[in-house]
């Protein structure tokens, strides 16, 4: 297969197998051995790139994904003879030791400046939050990107032109990659291979291949089918397309208005480079208990569109979702879309997520909750949803009963929290014990207090006093 793409600045050529990783590409054909591999699952940010001017990581991209697009790499910014505002800030400012991680670091910066040249300290945290140090302890990174922020404020982003490049490979192919675009292609390729994985992200079912705890499978990537991304907003609803990526959610006005329990909980999902990357379709097929946009996905009561040759099936979301990685989508469907209601504009909208770390945590336990409350305070309505405490989301409709109908109190929600503890059941494993998720289940009821909803005070969006996830 012959892939044609930009690479810092001139038109590339590659030769090979589609379903090869970006990574090693980079490093093993065209020797730009700054792009490194460091975890091989997204989780480390040491193999950043820059596609199309978004961060990616390059371990979790297959060489046909590079067609048609411009791929920088840490070898294509600055000058010829000079490094890049960025690269310098590093250096003055001693936030590189074993320089493992800095390539990525340095992007995922040159990013962020070129859409916020002016960010502040948490702005840059949580930017640099996908890319992981083990030696500078990260002040002195965030000490360079301010640095290097004022250092650009009329410097212009340049990109290093390389010669002409093209490369082969003769490996032996493992695994076929398709890579429709449109849905008619997509049904063709489902027919031909019926057997095949399909995905948008990657970010789940890579990582899963890579590491053998899945079998080698024909691969159909979902990336470049336009009808398959966006938010439609359909008056009282919401349809969001599947693949659509977390970062396209969190720039989508419509979610964040109308959904902002959904929008917490992407904010917090991952990190930046899996937020570029990963889909709100694929978080929901791969029906992990800990998904982030589960809990909030069942709390606003979510129906899936199933798409398949024959017609279009829809189902609630509890529905679809069976156990830990187990759905009841059959061969040749995929899931096509998510419908949302919207709550009520006075609705009150909370997501929490309990996890080791403040980035890249997979979660401990997670709630999400919308109330509606009369204008004296009683509970009119709720809905509620707690992840990572069973193997499918967990509702709990006698915690809701004891709810509705009465003041949201302290006393009630303790209430109502001890019914929570007895109904969840969670597991222990290496990240918290069985017990102690079960005690943060009921704890995160209690929070509501916490957040000065029961008093019905400070309120932003549709009654949602929204924050922005620290990194």
């Amino acid at each position: 297969m012959s892939i044609v793409c930009k690479i810092n600045g001139k038109n590339t050529e590659i030769h090979g197998h589609p379903d090869r990783r970006v990574v090693d590409i980079l490093r093993e054909d065209l020797a730009l051995t700054g792009t490194k591999e460091g975890c091989g699952a997204g989780e480390c940010g040491a193999c950043t790139i820059l596609v199309d001017g978004e961060p990616r990581l390059s371990c979790l991209m297959m060489a046909a994904q590079l067609q048609d697009k411009a791929i920088t790499t840490i070898e294509g910014i600055g000058e010829s003879e000079s490094l890049h505002p960025v690269q310098e800030a590093f250096v003055e400012h001693g936030a590189v030791q074993c320089g493992f991680c800095t390539p990525g670091m340095v992007l995922s910066a040159v990013h962020l400046l070129s859409h916020h040249p002016e960010p502040d300290r948490n702005r840059i945290r949580r930017a640099l939050s996908g890319n992981l140090c083990r030696c500078t302890g990260y002040i002195k990174i965030v000490d360079a990107v301010e640095a290097a922020a004022r250092d650009m404020a009329n410097i212009d982003f340049k990109i290093k032109i390389l010669g002409a490049l093209s490369v082969g490979d003769d490996r032996k192919r493992s695994i076929p990659y398709l890579l429709p675009q449109s849905l008619c292609d997509l049904w063709g390729m489902m027919r031909a291979f019926p057997d095949a994985a399909v995905y948008a992200g990657g970010t789940d079912l890579l990582v899963k291949i890579r590491s053998g705890s899945i079998p080698p499978k024909n691969l159909i990537c979902l990336e470049r089918i336009q009808d398959l991304k966006g938010v439609v907003d359909h008056g009282n609803r919401l349809v969001i397309l599947a693949a659509t990526s977390f970062s396209q959610l969190l720039q989508e006005p419509a979610i964040t208005k109308h959904l902002p329990i959904l929008a917490e909980a992407i904010a917090c999902l991952g990190s930046p480079l899996i937020r570029n990357m990963g889909t709100i379709g694929g978080n929901i097929c791969t029906a992990s208990p800990a998904g982030d946009t589960l809990a909030p996905l069942y709390a606003l009561n979510a129906r899936v569109e199933l798409a398949s040759e024959a017609g279009v099936r829809s189902l609630p979301i509890d529905q679809f979702i069976l156990g830990p990685g187990q759905t009841v989508r059959k061969t040749g469907e995929i899931l096509s879309a998510i419908h949302v209601e919207k709550p009520h504009p006075e609705a009150i909208q909370h997501f929490e997520k309990v996890g080791r770390r403040n980035a890249l945590a997979c979660s401990l336990a997670s709630m999400a909750a919308i109330i509606r409350l009369s204008d004296d305070g009683i509970v009119m309505a709720a809905s509620l949803a707690w992840g990572s405490v069973g193997p499918t989301v967990i509702t709990c409709p006698e915690a809701v009963d004891r709810l509705v109908g009465q003041p949201l109190s302290a006393d009630r929600l303790a209430e109502a929290a001890a019914i929570v503890k007895k109904a969840v059941c969670p597991i222990t494993d290496i990240r918290a014990t069985a017990d102690y998720r079960r005690t943060v289940a009921g704890n995160l009821l209690l929070r509501l207090c916490d957040q000065s909803i029961c008093c019905m005070g400070r309120r932003g969006v549709n009654g949602y006093v929204q924050k922005e996830c620290p990194a």
